[in-house]
């Protein structure tokens, strides 16, 4: 049997290198290491592969595994995403962020003294210099635009210390990236509103040097679409991904990419380019094994059928929708109030417009027969004794008190009348007083700034 084990170590690796394809299942784990200039595939607990395309052959490395109690391969698996950050050095980071593993000298274990923060679901998950790094994401009820790294040396997260507060992104869940040697791009994401999920379009770069972010512009829509059909995976380089029957690669610094379409790219689940996008890792699905992955490494020039269409990444964003939506917030509270005053005082001035003093010039055809025989008669004797506007109403058989009640309700009517014609106060208006030499007696008095205008009589 100890012969068996030993022609199986020996002969296994001679298998592999003579396979071109890699058979695996479709929770492996890949990445690319630039540092080794391979892929590195992990899916079960005994070994892990990987391929240089120099060497033009899969190779078989031993694991050992030291996984915390309670924790089973699968579900290692499906929380942990795989960085290359080293020589044969790789970091298993966890996909809402806290626990990391580190994969070193054949030998996989915790190193962290962190936790299960739950913090960052979705984020956009790279390594710069060594060192992961996480933005945005999603945990504790709420969508982040948080930037995290992992320090070795207290082995905990913390915020990365950005130079400018002013250019920020929006908080943002499932960001698709880009990163170069000196830049992380940073391609939309989604952003909740509570139940109401809205797609962002927008673009940022940050200089992974400066620690500085700017905003760039508005994606292509064809893009967005083209990202979200493809699907979110945390630790992705989207300069190469498949849409359905489309290839899409992406020159970021000069603002395209190029769409290639075949039904070649329907068998597609994984693309995975190296750093020079020269060589990719493809990982085919097979319509009889749809629990397998078929991985190939291929030039990514083999890969490219037919004549590329060409489109542009982004354009630049209008002023207006760069500011922030809280901006607008306020623009439109100030807004309703200003509307709210130029109401009011429109009001307001056209109430007191209303009051102002018309034109005091009293016409025939505003008033009846007995109004305008009662006015020119005090206006003609300027100021009259009241009953001796008795006649106008007198009839046969009629008492005195219901003749002066009629009298009195005439004058009143008149006055109010007379108010609403010219804007007046009624009390300025036919003034009555107590007749000097008899206090029984009332006089009436014309008002001098009325006018009758007696054309036409």
């Amino acid at each position: 049997m100890s012969n068996f084990k030993a022609l199986l170590v020996f002969f296994v690796p001679l298998f592999l290198q003579a396979q071109a394809v890699l058979k695996v299942s479709r929770q492996a784990q890949m990445v690319y290491s630039k540092y080794d200039h391979s892929f590195m595939v992990f899916d079960d607990s005994t070994h892990y592969y990987t391929y240089n395309p120099a060497k033009g052959a899969w190779r078989m490395h031993n694991i050992h595994l030291q996984l915390e109690a309670g924790w089973d391969l699968p579900t290692f698996k499906q929380r942990f995403f795989p960085l290359a950050i080293g020589k044969n050095h790789y970091l298993f980071v966890m996909d809402g962020c806290g626990m990391v593993y580190e994969l070193k000298n054949d030998t996989l274990r915790r190193i962290d003294n962190s936790y299960d923060q739950k913090n960052q679901f979705g984020s956009a998950l790279y390594a710069y210099k060594g060192q992961p790094y996480m933005f945005g994401g999603y945990g504790l009820f709420e969508v982040k635009n948080t930037h995290t790294y992992f320090d070795f040396a207290s082995k905990e997260w913390f915020q990365v210390g950005e130079h400018s507060a002013k250019d920020y992104p929006d908080a943002r869940t499932t960001p698709y990236y880009i990163q170069t040697a000196k830049d992380l791009f940073v391609l939309g994401g989604v952003k909740k509103y509570m139940t109401y999920n809205k797609i962002l379009q927008d673009i940022w770069k940050f200089n992974l040097q400066t620690k500085r972010w700017e905003q760039l512009g508005e994606l292509n829509p064809d893009f967005i679409y083209r990202t979200k059909v493809r699907g979110f995976v945390q630790n992705k380089d989207y300069r190469l991904f498949h849409t359905n029957n489309l290839l899409t690669v992406v020159d970021v610094y000069n603002n395209k990419y190029n769409s290639y379409r075949s039904t070649h790219y329907m068998s597609l689940a994984r693309l995975v380019p190296d750093h020079q996008m020269k060589w990719v890792l493809q990982a085919g699905q097979n319509s009889n094994h749809t629990d397998v992955y078929l991985l190939k490494v291929k030039k990514l020039k083999e890969i490219l059928y037919g004549l590329p269409t060409e489109y542009y990444l982004y354009k630049s964003s209008s002023w207006f929708k760069q500011l922030p939506i809280e901006i607008y917030l306020w623009l439109s509270v100030l807004l309703n109030i200003g509307l709210f005053f130029i109401l009011f005082y429109s009001h307001r001035i056209t109430k007191t417009a209303w009051y102002r003093p018309k034109n005091p010039i009293l016409y025939r055809k505003d008033f009846s027969e007995v109004e305008w025989e009662a006015m020119l008669l005090i206006e003609k004797n300027d100021e009259l004794e009241l009953s001796a506007l008795n006649y106008l109403f007198d009839e046969p058989g009629l008492s005195y008190e219901t003749l002066k009640k009629r009298r009195e309700s005439f004058v009143r009517a008149l006055r109010i009348k007379l108010a609403l014609l010219t804007r007046r106060d009624v009390a300025d208006l036919l003034q009555e007083s107590k007749h000097p030499l008899d206090k029984r007696m009332k006089i009436i008095r014309w008002s001098n700034n009325l006018e009758i205008n007696k054309e036409g009589e």
